[in-house]
């Protein structure tokens, strides 16, 4: 199929979503008085989603960000005990920062599943 060479289809505009602390429960209001399309770009589970993108890229850049600066530190050991210590240093912060982000991941999807 061949599309015509002047038409383009037109980008979805996306609104800034603030981070999940500021998201703010709506009021209540009746379910015929707001449109179904206002419901399904409002949706928990949507601003959910993108709160995952965001915590498992930020997790990611930041452990890659951490592996440099520990070679780095690696590189100017002096010795084998200065190694052990920074080896262990490192696992121990690698540790931590998994299980935050576990936490986070956690702690976003059960804002997003509610018993009923």
């Amino acid at each position: 199929m061949v599309q015509d060479a002047g038409f383009q289809e037109p980008a979805p505009e996306r609104a800034p979503l603030d981070p999940p602390a500021e998201i703010l429960p709506a009021p209540v209001v009746e379910a015929a008085a707001v449109p179904a399309a206002a419901l399904a770009a409002t949706s928990p589970r949507l601003l959910n989603a993108e709160t995952f993108g965001t915590t498992v890229m930020n997790y990611v850049i930041g452990e890659g960000e951490a592996f440099a600066a520990h070679l780095r530190a690696l590189a100017g050991a002096r010795s084998m005990a200065e190694v052990v210590r920074l080896q262990i240093g490192e696992f121990q912060r690698a540790a931590d920062s998994t299980l935050t982000c576990w936490g986070m991941l956690t702690v976003s999807a059960s804002r997003s599943f509610t018993a009923r």
